[in-house]
């Protein structure tokens, strides 16, 4: 009994202790692909929305700095940074950057989970944001941003432009007010 409640209690020490590890090794890689990092992108976006902002602890900053490293990178995903939601998200709690690693959680579970790519990339004869893999990743990324703010555990302030999402989104009717 003692052996499972110290494996409990060094589980999430030793899960935590990888993404700054990692991090260390895959800026050590000089031949660096996004196929082979992408679960740890994915781990990274996870991490961030599992847990509280603490910009001051090791892991958080690892995981937004792995994230940081593949938003500038040719990834299979682009990411549709645009629209009224994402200009009304301010800078100065890094709300549009959380909805970026939202947008990209989203894309990679749905590739990782699902066997679906959304790519987010121009088609031609068709407008970028009608596009249907667009609107979705940038709708299931608002959601998952919204929750993260809405918990106020998280200490994110909300700018009173994004309030009407997030309003919208405990409501249940985010998609009504997401593409207006």
């Amino acid at each position: 009994m003692i052996k499972i409640i110290t494996l409990l209690f060094l589980l999430p020490i030793t899960v935590f202790g990888q993404l700054s590890v990692s991090l260390e090794e895959m800026k050590k890689d000089k031949n660096v692909t996004y196929d082979k990092y992408e679960q740890l992108l994915f781990e990274a976006t996870n991490y961030i929305f599992e847990n509280p902002v603490d910009l001051k602890s090791k892991e958080f900053v690892s995981a937004t700095q792995i994230v940081g490293f593949w938003m500038n990178k040719d990834t299979e995903m682009g990411i549709p940074t645009f629209g009224n939601f994402f200009n009304a998200l301010t800078n100065e709690d890094k709300q549009q950057f959380l909805y970026i690693v939202a947008m990209i959680n989203y894309g990679l579970d749905q590739k990782i989970n699902k066997d679906r790519i959304l790519e987010c990339k121009p088609i031609e004869g068709q407008k970028y944001s009608e596009q249907e893999d667009v609107r979705e990743v940038q709708l299931e990324g608002a959601k998952i941003v919204l929750k993260y703010i809405g918990d106020k555990k998280n200490n994110v302030k909300i700018s009173s432009q994004s309030k009407k999402y997030l309003k919208a989104y405990e409501k249940g009717n985010l998609e009504d007010v997401f593409f207006e």
